[in-house]
């Protein structure tokens, strides 16, 4: 197993021979943001939700959703869900918004800023309360004795094969199961870990893109928030 630490050695990450050999031409990327406020949306970022949402509207305006599910980012993300028999949901999300006018909406305007740019660029992204957090933190593969709580304390029983993070207690997202519920972003956030997962046929420069647009927004939800961290792993 390779380490690779941030800046700061303050989030230490493995990188498991079991995700290498799984998952050889994947990644993932990392934003930590300090000093946030996990409050309602600002009105910047509502303002720039609603920006988001209108682009996406004009951008597939002929569009249906069999040209969604064409698209090269979400057809690499459907080729891991497949093996589970799953489709990718943000698939769903991105036709509810574009095609059918719905708003992204989260009384957590750090959990909206992560929708608005997971939504944009179609990339899966998973937000985590750093304090409830106990690293070294592990890019893993799952097996199939694993389970672990997701969000509104709904067991989640994985199948193997999964790509996910775990910290030293556990599993905190997968890519086909999601987040946990142990270290969602909660009222009293103020240390914010989003993680973004980048299956193959998805490059380094695009979860960068990601990265800057999701850091952007979360600055908008929380002004005074201090990104220190910016990362893709493998390295």
């Amino acid at each position: 197993m390779v380490e690779e630490t941030t800046a700061l050695q303050a989030l230490p990450l493995v990188v498991t021979d079991a995700w290498r050999a799984s998952s050889p031409d994947a990644r993932v990327g990392l934003l930590l943001v300090d000093n946030v406020v996990n409050q309602a949306a600002t009105p910047s970022l509502q303002e720039q939700t609603q920006r988001i949402e209108a682009g996406l509207r004009q951008r597939f305006a002929s569009a249906d959703r069999a040209a969604l599910a064409a698209l090269p980012t979400i057809q690499a993300y459907q080729r891991h869900y497949r093996a589970f028999g799953q489709t990718y949901h943000v698939l769903r999300q991105l036709e509810s918004v574009a095609l059918k006018g719905k708003p992204l909406a989260s009384p957590s305007g750090l959990v909206l800023a992560m929708f608005a740019a997971e939504l944009d660029s179609q990339l899966l992204t998973a937000g985590h309360d750093v304090d409830a957090l106990q690293p070294p933190l592990l890019l893993d593969r799952s097996t199939a004795d694993e389970s672990f709580t997701g969000l509104g304390g709904r067991e989640q029983i994985v199948r193997a094969g999964d790509m996910l993070m775990r910290d030293q207690r556990g599993i905190i997202s997968a890519v086909v199961y999601g987040p946990d519920d142990r270290t969602r972003l909660v009222d009293h956030t103020r240390r914010a870990l989003f993680s973004t997962y980048a299956p193959a046929g998805i490059d380094g420069d695009q979860l960068l893109r990601h990265l800057d647009q999701l850091a952007a927004l979360v600055l908008l939800a929380a002004p005074e928030g201090v990104v220190q961290l910016r990362a893709v792993y493998p390295s």
